[in-house]
């Protein structure tokens, strides 16, 4: 009977590291799995800021060309995209010739963030479209970074496309749209891209980087229709 006892006995005890064996390894389960999840809602948040950094970033590029545009320079912004030969993103698709036999390209011109950034140095020395920020000072895009974390860098390109000459607004200096006016409202359609991206160490374009860099990069775009007041002839 004695020997009977030590068996089952035994055989409990069997059972009863099987269930603690179980109880750690759901336990390790449940921790692995709430680390991975706290893993992706912050990785969530930060592309959801990358994103939200971006958005504003194309706002800003659309807002800065439109300001050294208006800068007294509309005429000569105007020239350019009407002469200008750019391959732009925001017509590429479109036949010139289809639309009027008499062209074989159409109007457009860039502006890239390295534009507006020596216009503003020349304007304002020492000044910055945006600043950088890293691990010795917080930035535009974000605070002092710790030891290990890649800074990021805001990049644009705004493209200057389809100007056409306007209806001036009752009353402003153009005084009608006659020919034979000295001024005239011409309006311009912005295409600006944005793009947040860890830092090129080597930048070798103004707006493309290397494919690593690339692939973790935000872009968005915003369009806007911009109206150049008393524009002269």
């Amino acid at each position: 009977m004695a020997w009977r006892r030590l068996r089952r006995r035994s055989g409990e005890r069997g059972a009863a590291v099987f269930v603690v064996v179980l109880a750690i390894t759901l336990l390790t389960a449940i921790g692995v799995f709430a680390l991975r999840n706290a893993s992706l809602v912050e990785q969530a948040a930060g592309y959801d800021r990358q994103a939200s950094q971006t958005l504003y970033l194309s706002e800003y590029a659309a807002r800065s060309v439109a300001a050294e545009v208006g800068s007294g320079a509309a005429r000569t912004y105007i020239d350019k995209v009407a002469t200008g030969t750019d391959t732009c993103y925001a017509n590429n698709q479109l036949d010139a010739n289809a639309l009027d036999p008499n062209i074989t390209y159409l109007p457009c011109y860039k502006l890239f963030y390295t534009d507006i950034e020596q216009r503003v140095d020349k304007h304002f020395p020492g000044n910055k479209v945006l600043d950088a920020h890293g691990g010795a000072n917080a930035g535009s895009l974000g605070p002092k970074l710790p030891v290990g974390v890649d800074a990021t860098e805001g990049v644009f390109v705004v493209e200057m496309t389809d100007p056409a000459e306007s209806t001036p607004t009752p009353g402003s200096a153009v005084g009608g749209n006659n020919p034979a006016n000295t001024f005239r409202d011409v309006q311009v359609t912005f295409t600006a891209f944005a793009q947040v991206r860890r830092v090129d160490p080597n930048p070798g374009d103004p707006w493309c980087s290397n494919a690593s860099l690339s692939t973790s990069a935000s872009v968005t775009s915003l369009r806007s229709h911009v109206t150049l007041r008393n524009v002269p002839r």
